[in-house]
Parts: structure tokens; sequence; C-alpha cells
């Protein structure tokens, strides 16, 4: 009997607690980004799933991570999950950072400027990867321009 609840349980784990469980795949993407010719560091680098050529929305959360001082950044999910969503991805990047107020939640102050042409990190980038189920281990953006 205790072998039987024992089976089942691991079982339910596997299940339950399997990548397939998830409505969105995910695959590793690592790279560099640079400004101008130099590294970026500093720079939050955001992947966004976008509807793909059918206008069928991808299902899954964005990625980010935040460049090193060698402009190399390696993507997690907002779960935690490394990598970013499989299929196209709209790329954002910036520089801009802000810090709460501790004495009025409501309020923010900027600690680090811009440095990224505003083309970079709207919601209207113009930058696209497509992340295959493998991933990606030189998704490098050179950005330059100001």
């Amino acid at each position: 009997m205790m072998r039987a609840v024992v089976a089942v349980l691991t079982a339910v784990l596997i299940c339950g607690c399997s990548e397939s469980s998830k409505p969105y795949k995910t695959a590793p993407v690592w790279g560099v980004v640079t400004l101008d010719g130099q590294p970026l560091a500093g720079a939050r680098v955001t992947f966004m799933p976008v509807p793909n050529e059918q206008g069928k929305l991808q299902s899954g959360p964005e990625a980010t991570s935040e460049t090193d001082a060698g402009g190399r950044y390696s993507l997690k999910t907002v779960f935690g999950d490394s990598g970013a969503c499989v299929g196209k991805n709209r790329v954002m990047v910036t520089t801009r950072k802000f810090e709460l107020d501790p004495t009025n939640p409501d309020r923010s102050k900027e600690v680090a400027k811009e440095r990224v042409p505003g083309k970079y990190f709207t919601d209207e980038a113009p930058v696209f990867v497509e992340v295959p189920p493998g991933g990606l281990k030189s998704a490098n953006f050179h950005l330059g321009g100001k």
C-alpha cells in the first residue's frame, strides 16, 4: 500500500512540475549589447513575445536581464525560467532606472539616465528576434546613433 502511495505521489510531482505543464516554452538566450561600438553596461534587455504571422498572440511572459560591464546578458523570465519564450520577440533596451522614494512610495527618482536612443526602449522598438527551441547563444545587439 505504501509503495502505491509513493508511486502516485511521484507521478503527480513529475507531471505537475514538468516543463510541459507551462502554456509556453522557453529556450536559453545570451548575448552582448554595444552602443556606438562600446559594451553597454547596466542596461536592461527585455524580450517580449509578439503575435506570430497568423496574428495569434504568443502565450508567455517577458524575459529580462541586466548587462554586466562587458555588455553581456543572460535572460530569465519574470517567473524565473531560464531564457526567453520560443518564437518571435520584440527586443527593448534601456539604461534609465528609477528608485522609489522611501518617504513617499508614490514618488520615484531617476537614478540612471537614458543612454540608448529612444527607438530602442519603447513598445514599438524596431528590433525583433526569433528564439528557436534550441535557444540563442549569440543574440548580440549593436545599437547606434542618437
